[in-house]
This record gives structure tokens, sequence and C-alpha cells, in this order.
């Protein structure tokens, strides 16, 4: 077996939370020391995915939260791999520094 990731993360819309979805994140948070959820603006899922989510971002963070093996949550609101993995970064330098 080897050393556990120093940090993982999910992105996605999360407006239904399946039970596939919390094993998935549960699996991956064990495999790792921090795991991270970004969740996509209601502005992203409406222009690139082309639908409404039912609930607004601030319920969806919320409900991501709430599953275990989360260690912090934050807001994304790029589909650019490289500003998101800035905002990746960023996110976990602050939950580092809350940490402390």
């Amino acid at each position: 077996m080897g050393e556990k990731r120093k940090l993982n993360f999910s992105i996605g819309i999360f407006d239904d939370i399946s039970d596939s979805i919390i094993e998935k994140i549960k699996n991956e948070s064990k495999n790792c020391e921090i795991y991270g959820v970004g969740v996509y603006s209601d502005k992203i899922v409406i222009e690139e995915y082309f639908t409404y989510p039912m609930k607004n971002l601030e319920e969806r963070m919320d409900n991501v939260k709430q599953i275990e093996g989360v260690d912090f949550v934050f807001p994304v609101d790029t589909i650019d791999i490289e500003e998101m993995k800035k905002i990746v970064q960023q996110e976990c330098v602050k939950f580092l520094g809350n940490k402390m």
C-alpha cells in the first residue's frame, strides 16, 4: 500500500447528491489527508451545462459539507483547468490557515 496523498478534490454541480457520489467521496477522502470539494456556481451550471440548478450555490455547498470525509468546500466559477488549479490551491491554503 502506497503513501496517502496529501490532497485530493472533486468538482461538480452537487444539486442532487446520490448514494454513489457520497460513496465516491468517502472512498477518495480515505486515501488522502485533506479532501476538498468544489461546487460550480449557478452561472457555470447554466452557461456551461445548460441546466438550472434546483438549489442555489449556498445550499449545494452546505449539503456537500455534510458528507463524511469532506474537509472543505469552495465555489468554482470557471471551467478553465488552470484557473481551477489555482482556486483549489488557494482554498487548500485557506483551509490549512484556518486550522492553525
